[in-house]
C-alpha cells in the first residue's frame, strides 16, 4: 500500500492526499478502515442469513464467486493487509486482529444456529469452527491469488466445510428429517458441483 497507489485508486493528486492526510501513517490507517468496513459490512448481511449447511455452502460458493470475480486480488483479502501492515504499528496490528474476531463471531453465530437446528454437532465449539474456516478461506484466496483463479480457494473451502463435525444421526426408530438429524443432501457436498456427492436415492 502506497501513496501512489492511493493517488491513482482515488484520482487525486499528492498534494490533495497530503492536505487530508499530513501523516502517511494517518492515510494507511483510514484506507485500511475503509477495507475493513466493506469486508465486514458484505460478510455480516451474508452470515446473518446462515441458518443451515445449504445456507454455509451457498456463503461459501459466494465467496468463490467473489474471488474469482475479482481474480483474488482484493476484497476479501484481509490478509493480505495483515502481512503488508502488522509490523508497520501496533494500532493497524490490532486494527485487523479485531476485524478478523468481528468476522469470525458473524460466522460463529451461524454455525451456532447450526447447532441449534440439529446440523452439527452441539459439542463442537462454534468460535473455533469459525477461525477454522476463515483461516482456510484467506490461505485459499492468497494461493488463488498466486495463481490468478479460484481453484485453490475452492479447494481449501471444500476441506474446511466438508471437515466440520456433523451432528450424530438419529436413533433407531426416528423419523427421517426430525429436528436433529443432519440433511444427508448436505454431507459430503462439493463446492466445484454445487451439489451432494452422497445424496439419497
Amino acid at each position: 500500500m502506497s501513496v501512489e497507489r492511493v493517488c491513482a485508486a482515488s484520482g487525486v493528486s499528492r498534494s490533495q492526499v497530503y492536505r487530508c492526510f499530513p501523516a502517511e501513517d494517518a492515510l494507511v490507517s483510514a484506507v485500511v478502515d475503509l477495507h475493513v468496513a466493506a469486508v465486514l459490512g458484505r460478510q455480516r448481511s451474508l452470515l446473518l442469513n446462515v441458518a443451515s449447511l445449504a445456507d454455509l455452502y451457498a456463503w461459501a460458493e459466494d465467496m468463490v464467486e467473489l474471488g474469482g470475480a475479482r481474480r483474488c486480488e482484493s476484497g476479501l483479502l484481509l490478509g493480505s493487509l495483515v502481512t503488508q501492515l502488522a509490523d508497520r504499528s501496533d494500532g493497524l496490528r490490532a486494527a485487523l486482529d479485531a476485524a478478523f474476531r468481528t468476522w469470525q463471531s458473524y460466522l460463529a453465530a451461524g454455525l451456532h444456529r447450526l447447532q441449534e437446528h440439529g446440523e452439527l454437532d452441539g459439542g463442537a465449539d462454534p468460535c473455533e469452527l469459525a477461525a477454522g474456516i476463515v483461516a482456510a478461506l484467506q490461505g485459499g484466496l492468497i494461493l488463488a491469488q498466486a495463481v490468478r483463479g479460484a481453484e485453490p480457494l475452492q479447494a481449501a473451502l471444500d476441506l474446511a466445510l466438508g471437515s466440520l463435525p456433523r451432528a450424530a444421526p438419529p436413533a433407531a426408530g426416528r423419523a427421517p428429517g426430525a429436528a436433529g438429524a443432519p440433511r444427508s443432501r448436505d454431507r459430503g457436498r462439493s463446492l466445484s458441483t454445487g451439489a451432494a456427492t452422497n445424496r439419497d436415492p
